[in-house]
């Protein structure tokens, strides 16, 4: 079964919601340039009562660790080395073929890939696809590393990614949003039937 990280998280009402829905993962960006920013303070108040065996994220440019987010693992954007305890996702923005060559040298490094769409500026959730064969290539070259499939999933084409690529997991943000920071509970009902169904 393919599993659900639900991003951008920045409210407890649409956190509780993805979990409700059977969300495997709820996400919380602690990257301040961007519009679904959360503090360590907000995360603390979200993730307080949510329910057990749900995995909690924090996706981050710099290093940081559960001391400053209440969370199990770290996604990470960037180059240099983190250092925490928390279990580490490493982030790989795809732009063509050369996009994947990083792979290779973090296989020591990191407890799972998550790949999404290359932007210029921003790090995430600008609701664009990439070449999905190049998600197959990735996995290819990870091995046994798990591969997460991100960009620009939405409920009506995550089924057909979820086909192609047979991922891991999936991650969604803009896909499933009203507006950036809020989640429409429908499209996060919708997108989590469209993962089951596939």
């Amino acid at each position: 079964m393919t599993r659900v990280k639900i991003c951008g998280l920045t409210n407890a009402e649409d956190a509780w919601a993805a979990a409700a829905l059977g969300a495997d993962a709820l996400g919380f960006i602690a990257v301040p340039e961007s519009p679904r920013f959360v503090s360590p303070e907000t995360v603390r108040q979200v993730v307080r009562g949510l329910p057990p065996f749900l995995t909690t994220v924090v996706v981050a440019r710099q290093p940081i660790d559960s001391s400053e987010y209440p969370c199990e693992v770290v996604q990470f954007y960037g180059g240099d080395e983190q250092t925490t305890a928390m279990r580490r996702l490493r982030v790989f923005r795809v732009k063509d073929e050369l996009s994947l060559l990083e792979l290779r040298d973090y296989h020591r490094t990191a407890d799972a890939f998550l790949l999404d769409t290359f932007h210029e500026s921003a790090l995430g959730g600008v609701g664009k696809t990439f070449d999905w064969s190049l998600a197959l290539e990735a996995k290819r070259i990870a091995g046994d590393i798990p591969i997460l499939l991100a960009g620009g999933l939405t409920p009506d084409n995550v089924a057909e990614a979820v086909r192609t690529v047979r991922p891991y997991a999936v991650d969604v943000s803009s896909g499933v949003e009203a507006e950036p920071g809020r989640k429409d509970h429908e499209k996060l009902r919708r997108f989590l039937d469209a993962v089951r169904s596939a």
